[in-house]
Order: C-alpha cells, then sequence, then structure tokens
C-alpha cells in the first residue's frame, strides 16, 4: 500500500470521519483476499468473483461473474457462471449453473476451476497477473489480465453489521483496479480477439451470521459502483445504502499511483432516471460524483449511453410470490449500464468511457 487512505468504517458501516490511514495492515490487498471467504456456504450467503474486459478497438464489452448466491426465498445456495456479451451487432447474456462438486477453489490464493469447463486463477509469483479460460456453450474465451493500479481495499477487511440480535459480514476487495487485457473470446461462433483492452476485477461476499443470521434484504436497500478510464486516470466509486448507513467510497489514480482514497469524502447521487420498458421499472440513467475533500477537487459525471445487462432478481420465483414481493414489499432489480463520463480534476476536464451497476434490493 503506497497511498494514503481517508475515513476507517467502523460497525454497521459507520465512518470516522478525518481518519487518515497509510500502510494500515488491513487496507493493504494481500492475495488471500481474493481466495474463497467462505469455507461452507449456507442460505443467505453471497459470494462472488467479478471480471470485465472493455476493447475500445472492437467495442466489445464483456462481464464475467463467477457466482455463489442465494436464492430469493431462501430455499438453496447456488453457484453459477454469468457471462454478458456485448459487441457492436449484439448482447446476449449467459448462465452456467454448476454444482458444488464441480468446483475447486483455495483459500491463499484466487484459483476456480470447475470440471474443464471455467479455469480463473492468479499467478502465484506475480498476484496482480490473472488467467481466464472458459469453455461453455455459446462461450469460449482465454483471456490475460496484467494489473497497472495497485489492489484497493477501502472497506478494510470486512464490515460487520449488528443492528440488534442479527449479524452479518460485508466484504469488497479491488485486486485489479485497472489491468491490460489480451486474448480471444468466440461467440455465436465468430472469434474476437483483443490486444489491449482494459480490464477490472473484484470480490465480494455477504456472509450471515450462523446463530443469528442478518440476510440480504435485512441489510442492504441498494447500491450503485462504477469506474472510469480516462486517459491516465482511472476512478472507482461505491455508493452502499445499508439499514443503518450510507457507505460512499471513492478512488482516483493517476497512471499507476492512487492520488485519492476516501471513505465518507464523496457524494454520489442520480441526476437522471430512465424506464426500463423490458422489466417495466425505472432505471437510473445518470450519475455524478463529487469529492467532498478540499484538497482533491473532483467531479465525475456518468451519462447514459446504452444498457449492457438487466435483470429481474425475483427471476424464478413462484408468479404468485412474486406479484405479491413487487406489490407490497420491494422490485428487486439490477441494471448494467455503459456510459460516457466527463471527469474534472483539479481544473482539467477530460473524458472517457465507464460503466455502472444499479442493484436494487428494496425501493419501498
Amino acid at each position: 500500500m503506497t497511498y494514503t487512505h481517508q475515513g476507517k468504517i467502523l460497525l454497521n458501516g459507520l465512518v470516522e470521519p478525518g481518519l487518515v490511514t497509510e500502510n494500515t495492515e488491513e487496507l493493504i490487498f494481500r492475495p488471500e483476499d481474493d481466495g474463497r471467504q467462505i469455507a461452507e456456504y449456507l442460505k443467505g450467503d453471497f459470494e462472488w468473483w467479478y471480471f470485465d474486459v472493455h476493447d475500445l478497438a472492437s467495442g466489445c464489452f464483456l462481464k464475467i461473474v463467477l457466482h455463489v448466491g442465494t436464492d430469493p426465498l431462501r430455499t438453496r445456495v447456488f453457484p453459477q457462471l454469468a457471462v454478458s456479451v456485448n459487441t457492436p451487432e449484439r448482447n446476449r447474456s449467459l448462465f452456467y449453473p454448476f454444482g458444488f462438486s464441480e468446483m475447486q477453489t483455495e483459500t491463499e490464493l484466487c484459483n476456480i476451476k470447475v470440471a474443464n469447463k471455467i479455469n480463473i486463477r492468479t499467478d502465484p509469483i506475480v498476484p496482480t497477473k490473472y488467467l481466464i479460460d472458459i469453455d461453455i456453450p455459446l462461450f469460449r474465451c482465454s483471456f490475460f489480465f496484467r494489473g497497472t493500479v495497485e489492489g484497493w481495499k477501502p472497506f478494510g477487511n470486512k464490515i460487520i453489521y449488528q443492528p440488534g440480535k442479527k449479524k452479518g459480514d460485508f466484504s469488497w476487495v479491488v485486486p485489479i483496479p485497472r489491468a491490460q487485457v489480451e486474448g480471444d473470446f468466440f461467440f455465436e461462433n465468430q472469434k474476437f480477439t483483443l490486444y489491449s483492452a482494459i480490464g477490472y476485477h473484484d470480490h465480494n461476499y455477504i456472509r450471515v451470521d450462523r446463530k443469528h443470521p442478518l440476510y440480504l434484504d435485512g441489510l442492504g436497500k441498494k447500491w450503485y459502483w462504477g469506474k472510469c478510464y480516462a486517459g491516465r486516470f482511472t476512478m472507482i466509486f461505491a455508493d452502499v445504502h445499508t439499514r443503518t448507513s450510507r457507505l460512499q467510497s471513492l478512488m482516483v489514480a493517476e497512471n499507476d499511483w492512487i492520488l485519492h482514497s476516501s471513505n465518507g469524502l464523496s457524494e454520489c447521487f442520480v441526476k437522471n432516471m430512465g424506464f426500463d420498458e423490458t422489466l417495466k421499472t425505472n432505471y437510473p440513467a445518470s450519475l455524478n460524483i463529487k469529492s467532498l475533500d478540499e484538497s482533491f477537487p473532483f467531479t465525475a459525471e456518468f451519462e447514459f449511453e446504452r444498457i449492457l445487462d438487466r435483470r429481474d432478481l425475483l427471476e424464478g420465483v413462484n408468479p404468485l410470490f412474486k406479484f405479491l414481493i413487487k406489490s407490497f414489499v420491494a422490485r428487486p432489480v439490477y441494471h448494467g449500464i455503459l456510459t460516457k463520463v466527463r471527469m474534472e480534476i483539479n481544473n482539467i476536464c477530460i473524458r472517457g468511457p465507464g460503466n455502472f451497476e444499479s442493484m436494487v434490493f428494496r425501493d419501498k
């Protein structure tokens, strides 16, 4: 860790403002932070490894997510690979479910294998290098990621939420804020070769307490997360709304150096809403991010370009239950948005491509 971080996260996501930490043990990213974090998955648990690739030359944007999750009615925990492919001609979301018996993982580093279909691993000698090999119906890829910005860990090792008797943990780490990506992928019998794409990787988990579980719908309401690559600058933000607090994080890097890292020193707000005719629900079409740190004047405006992917989070639920939940409880939905971004740093204006996601669990 070569940068200064401001804002330590306390119990229930509260932030101690003004605290400046540097080379603090819990903020230093280590390979084991990207290994499997939950030894035995129980109902209510989630853990996922997220990668995306944006190739400006070909206009392709891909998301690859190895996901272990709990269904909305808490009847089962299941693993699957989710792949979102966006090319200039078409876009499609693919889901490849598999059994836990097929999944091999390590705790010391990211090394995930699923039969001979999925292989996601970091280089044990050079932990900023990752290899992804996938061969599932309709999609194959072989990608090489090389991180160019050091790992970011704004939440520390984990955040403990305990509003009363119920308890749960939440973690978000970013092993690769920015990477150079090379390789190729095959989609619907067409080959695409990437020579110098931009990549990103993060790892998240939500773990409920074994005796007094705090489930996701009792912990969080919604979150926004996004990033932009504009020339030599990289920025990442998160805006997490829980039942007890609102946590806003920001990172801005120039080349390989992190200029700013904070919790509680930025502001995220929705500028405009759009309406999704497919899911019959609203989504944020544009977001503004602003630094509240007087020593680091920064703003970013994310403007809608197109929807990358969408998902009704109640998909597969009994239609009657779904109707009752949406009518009286919430309309949980996910949107991934591709954007154009205008950033201003110290009165310097720069533009670049970006994307953000809106994950809404409760909107009532």
